[in-house]
C-alpha cells in the first residue's frame, strides 16, 4: 500500500495541472515525473512517510497490550500495561524503518538504475509489479 499511495501522491500534480493549466504545476510535473530529478528522492520520502502511517493504522500498540491484558499473556522480560505498548511501539518503529527501506530499494531501484545506466530495459518491469503480483497470488491461493 505504501508504494500505491506514493506513486499515486507522485501522479497528482500532472493530474491538477491538466486541469488547472498552472505553470506551477506543470513545473512540479517535469521534475517529479519519472525521469525528473527529484523523483526517486521525493518517492523514497513519501514511501517511507506511508509505510510507517500505514503500520500504526494497522497495528495500534495499545490495543495490542488490551488484547494481551485481556488473553493473560504477556511478552518476556517486558511489564504488562505501558511497557507493553511502549515496547511495541519501539519494535514497529524500528522494523518501519526497515521495512521502508526495503520497500523504497525494490520501488525505486530500477528507476534509479535506468537514470545511471540510461538503459530502458527496466521500464516495463518494476519492483512494484512483482510485488502486486505475488500479493495476487498470496491472496488468491489463501481464498481457494
Amino acid at each position: 500500500m505504501p508504494i500505491i499511495f506514493s506513486t499515486s501522491s507522485l501522479a497528482l500534480p500532472g493530474t491538477l495541472a491538466r486541469f488547472t493549466g498552472l505553470s506551477v504545476l506543470k513545473n512540479a510535473v517535469v521534475t517529479l515525473n519519472p525521469g525528473g530529478v527529484l523523483y526517486i528522492p521525493t518517492n523514497i520520502l513519501l514511501i517511507a512517510f506511508f509505510n510507517y502511517y500505514y503500520t500504526f493504522l494497522q497495528l495500534d500498540p495499545d490495543d495490542v497490550r488490551e488484547q494481551l491484558k485481556r488473553q493473560g499473556a504477556s511478552i518476556p522480560l517486558v511489564r504488562p500495561g505501558k511497557s507493553t505498548a511502549a515496547f511495541i511501539n519501539t519494535v514497529l518503529s524500528r522494523l518501519s524503518v526497515l521495512g521502508s527501506a526495503f520497500l523504497a530499494v525494490l520501488a525505486a531501484g530500477p528507476s534509479a538504475v535506468e537514470q545511471i545506466t540510461h538503459l530502458t530495459a527496466f521500464s516495463g518491469f518494476a519492483g512494484t509489479s512483482v510485488l502486486i503480483l505475488v500479493g495476487c497470488a498470496t491472496d488468491t491461493a489463501r481464498k481457494v
